[in-house]
C-alpha cells in the first residue's frame, strides 16, 4: 500500500476488500504500509511518522473491518529487507509499483492494480514506466484504462471492474416511492472532485425547487455556511441508508478511475447525474442509466437535476435501468477474476 489511511478512501477500500475476500478463498494475506513512499507528500517528517507507527501499532481500523488472520506491518520503505516473502505481491499507485518492480523474485510474482489514470501530480514519464515493469501483470478497473495502458507496455493486461458488496448496498426503499426532490452528493476538498460546482448547482436548483433537500457526506470537515436544507454527514455509519433516503445522486468529478460511490448509489436505487468523463462511462450511459453533464458546468448540472425532479417517470426509469446495469459489478465476480489471475501466475 502507499501508506496507511486513517479515513475511508476508495482505492484503499478496494485493496482491503481483496485482502478479506482472498483470505476467505484460503490465501494467507499480509498488508505492508511503507513509512516512506517516493513522491508522496507528507505532513510530518519521517522520524515522527516512524515513531507514531510504533506507538499506534495495528489497532483495529476505524473505518474497515478486517477478517481474522490477516497480518500487517509497517516498513521503512518498499525494499527486500522490509517486505515479506510471498508467492504473489500486489501494489497499487504508480510510485509504490515502481518500488515493487525492484523487489527480488522471492517476494512474489508481481501484480499492478491500476485504479485510475494517476497523472494529477505530474511525473507522467514515471507513471507510464510503472505500466511496463518487468514480469508484472497489470490489472485495470475500467476498459478505458485497459486501452490507455496498452499504449505503453506489452505486459499482460487484465480487466477486473471494481466490486460492490450487494449484501450491503442494495435497494431498501422503493425507487418509485422516493421524494423526487431529495439529492445526495459526496463532498470533497480535492479540486478534481468538483464539489464546488456541485454545490453551486444545488443552490441554483433550490431557487427553482423550494422543496429541495440535500444530504452531503464526506471524510472532510463540514464546509462553512451550509443552509439548514443541506444536511452534512462526516464519515456516516450507514451510507446505504443515506443513498436509500434520496432519489438522485450527483457526481461532479473531473477525473475518476471507476467512481465507486456513484456505483454504490446506483446499487441503492439513486438516479445518477454525473460528469461526462471516462471513469463514469463504464456504467453511465446518457438518457439510459444516467444523465451526463460537462465537467465544471454548474448550470448544466442544475438543469439536469431539475429535469429529474420535474419528470418523475424519467427519474424512476433512469434509476431502475442504472440499478439493473450495475449488478454486473459485484465483489464475487471481481475476486473470482483476481483468483484466476493469481493462479495463472503460480
Amino acid at each position: 500500500m502507499p501508506f496507511k489511511p486513517r479515513r475511508p478512501a476508495g482505492g484503499f477500500k478496494v485493496m482491503y476488500e481483496y485482502a478479506n475476500r482472498l483470505k476467505r478463498k484460503g490465501y494467507d494475506v499480509h498488508l505492508t504500509f511503507p513509512i516512506k513512499t517516493p513522491f508522496m507528500q507528507y505532513r510530518l517528517p519521517f522520524f515522527i511518522r516512524w515513531g507514531l507507527s510504533i506507538v499506534e501499532g495495528f489497532r483495529t481500523c476505524r473505518w474497515f473491518d478486517f477478517d481474522e488472520g490477516i497480518t500487517m506491518s509497517y516498513a521503512f520503505s518498499v525494499k527486500d529487507k522490509y517486505v515479506t516473502d510471498a508467492d504473489i505481491v500486489i501494489a497499487t499507485w504508480w510510485a509504490t509499483v515502481l518500488d515493487m518492480g525492484k523487489l527480488s523474485p522471492r517476494k512474489g510474482k508481481k501484480i499492478n492494480l491500476i485504479q485510475g489514470f494517476e497523472n494529477w501530480d505530474g511525473h507522467e514519464d514515471l507513471l507510464f514506466e510503472s505500466y511496463d515493469m518487468k514480469d508484472t501483470v497489470n490489472v485495470v478497473v475500467a476498459s478505458y484504462l485497459e486501452e490507455l495502458v496498452s499504449k505503453y507496455t506489452d505486459n499482460e493486461i487484465v480487466l477486473i471492474e471494481n466490486g460492490i458488496d450487494d449484501s450491503v448496498f442494495h435497494v431498501k426503499r422503493e425507487i418509485a416511492g422516493r421524494q423526487p426532490y431529495t439529492v445526495a452528493m459526496n463532498y470533497s476538498l480535492q479540486e478534481i472532485k468538483g464539489s464546488k460546482y456541485g454545490l453551486d448547482a444545488l443552490y441554483m436548483v433550490k431557487e427553482r425547487v423550494p422543496e429541495l433537500q440535500v444530504e452531503l457526506f464526506s471524510i472532510f470537515p463540514e464546509p462553512d455556511g451550509l443552509p439548514d436544507w443541506i444536511k452534512f454527514h462526516r464519515a456516516p455509519d450507514d451510507l446505504p441508508d443515506l443513498y436509500n433516503r434520496n432519489a438522485i445522486f450527483i457526481s461532479n468529478s473531473f477525473t475518476e478511475g471507476f467512481g465507486l460511490v456513484s456505483v454504490e448509489a446506483m446499487f441503492c436505487g439513486c438516479a445518477l447525474i454525473c460528469t461526462d468523463i471516462q471513469g463514469h462511462k463504464e456504467y453511465a450511459f446518457d438518457g439510459d442509466t444516467a444523465l451526463l453533464v460537462e465537467p465544471g458546468n454548474a448550470m448544466q448540472m442544475a438543469e439536469k437535476i431539475c429535469c429529474l425532479i420535474e419528470n418523475d417517470a424519467e427519474r424512476i426509469a433512469i434509476a431502475k435501468h442504472g440499478n439493473e446495469y450495475v449488478q454486473r459489478f459485484k465483489w464475487d465476480n471481481a475476486v473470482d477474476k483476481m483468483d484466476r489471475v493469481v493462479k495463472s501466475l503460480l
